[in-house]
């Protein structure tokens, strides 16, 4: 239970984590069934359990407690009993869940079938808001990740797509950057209801992905990065090794553009030590670290690395030693920054598959626990100007939903 709810919320971590928006250049004009089996006899036999001391132990644990509230590690033979507050947290947290959406039509999402379907799709939109609200999700969709996720193997795939990059956006004339998709299916609800309006900017950003790389994405879920800064600050903080630079930019940008919304009040946040090393970060200087793209010579490339690093370390410091209470509570907290058409379940569903492939990473201490793509890829892009503004564009030899398939799938499947 431990381990699954550790996954769980890891994953609710991987959108909250990776979309710590990007810092203006200008002013803009848009703004279970299964999920857990208990390693018990299928009869009860002492004869079954004896066959593995650690089973037994576990069974006789488990055999004393409400079989509603125990779980059992199948690798260790740990047994989790829990308790009356930490049984009504997971009942609480489950209940809460609203039902799977049914407002966006399949249909109208210009789906590749041709894809397998062992592989879910789904697309992480972080949205660039001034808001003080961490819950507001309407603006620009300026971080776009496909996360996939392979339902037999485990393994997570991640790829963005810079936030500039020129592409057609369906039901629009002109070419436009990818960020804007998100933004322009907001503003064709005049007068809907915020959840409307998210809707149908998830809608048409999933559309513009799947028109333009010939994906079956279906699924998505929206979060703006002051809703980051909260879920980093209710695990504590997160240690990172910064460069000198990092470390002097985020204390000069807090400085001159203190954040609209904050978690700490004024005088409160310590400033960064001013040298290369490890040093501890509160959620607001996190994600200012991810959103950093202005040292010299970097640019919008730097920023996905530091995005991605900083998502690394927040899911190992989730699959960490921490209890169940802790974890529940964290799940509740990240949960309910993010706008998606996924409830709880599913997720669950989806955390169960990937505990084999994860927690095999996090013991052989592996660099990364996912692998991830660039999308442009190196030397199939150049910087050009449209309408006055700078735009990444694919080079004519650029065949990017070629490379998105051999990333995902190991071959290229187009759809028709």
């Amino acid at each position: 239970m431990k381990k699954l709810l550790a996954l769980l919320t890891a994953l609710c971590l991987i959108p909250l984590s990776a979309f710590p928006g990007a810092l203006a250049e200008e002013e803009d004009d848009l703004i279970v069934e299964d999920m857990v089996e208990d390693v018990l006899p299928s009869d009860g036999s002492a004869e079954e359990a004896d066959s593995d001391p650690a089973g037994a132990e576990a069974a006789d644990a488990a055999a004393e407690a409400d079989p509603d509230s125990t779980f059992v590690d199948e690798e260790t033979g740990e047994v989790f009993v829990l308790t009356t507050e930490e049984q009504e947290k997971l009942d609480d947290l489950l209940e809460d869940q609203p039902e799977e959406e049914e407002g966006i039509d399949p249909d109208s999402l210009d789906l590749n079938p041709n894809l397998p379907d062992n592989v879910i799709n789904i697309l992480l939109i972080g949205v660039d808001t001034r808001s003080k609200d961490p819950t507001e999700i309407i603006g620009r969709g300026d971080t776009q990740i496909i996360v996939s996720v392979n339902r037999e193997t485990g393994a997570i795939k991640m790829t963005s797509i810079l936030r500039d990059t020129l592409i057609s956006i369906p039901g629009y004339r002109n070419q436009t950057k990818i960020n804007n998709s998100y933004a322009y299916g907001n503003n064709k609800i005049k007068k809907g209801t915020t959840q409307e309006k998210i809707r149908s900017g998830a809608a048409l950003a999933m559309r513009t992905i799947n028109k333009n790389f010939e994906m079956n994405i279906q699924n998505y879920v929206a979060i703006n990065f002051n809703g980051l800064a909260s879920i980093i600050d209710a695990l504590g903080g997160i240690d990172i090794e910064l460069t000198k630079g990092e470390a002097w930019y985020i204390n000069k940008y807090l400085k001159e553009h203190p954040p609209a919304y904050d978690n700490k009040a004024k005088g409160e946040r310590t400033r960064l030590e001013q040298v290369a090393g490890v040093q501890h970060l509160d959620g607001v200087q996190a994600v200012m670290y991810a959103r950093t793209r202005s040292l010299k010579g970097e640019n919008d490339f730097n920023r996905t690395d530091r995005q991605r690093h900083l998502l690394d370390l927040l899911l190992q410091k989730v699959m960490q030693d921490m209890s169940i209470d802790t974890l529940m509570d964290l799940l509740d907290v990240a949960y309910s920054y993010a706008a998606t058409n996924m409830n709880l379940e599913t997720m669950f569903n989806l955390a169960v598959s990937l505990i084999p492939a994860l927690s095999g990473l996090t013991e052989s201490g592996a660099d990364s626990l996912f692998e991830q793509l660039r999308i442009p890829a190196d030397d199939t892009w150049k910087y050009s100007t449209v309408n006055g503004s700078s735009v990444v564009q694919f080079k004519r030899s650029a065949r990017p939903a070629e490379d998105i398939h051999n990333f995902i799938y190991g071959s290229y499947i187009p759809a028709k």
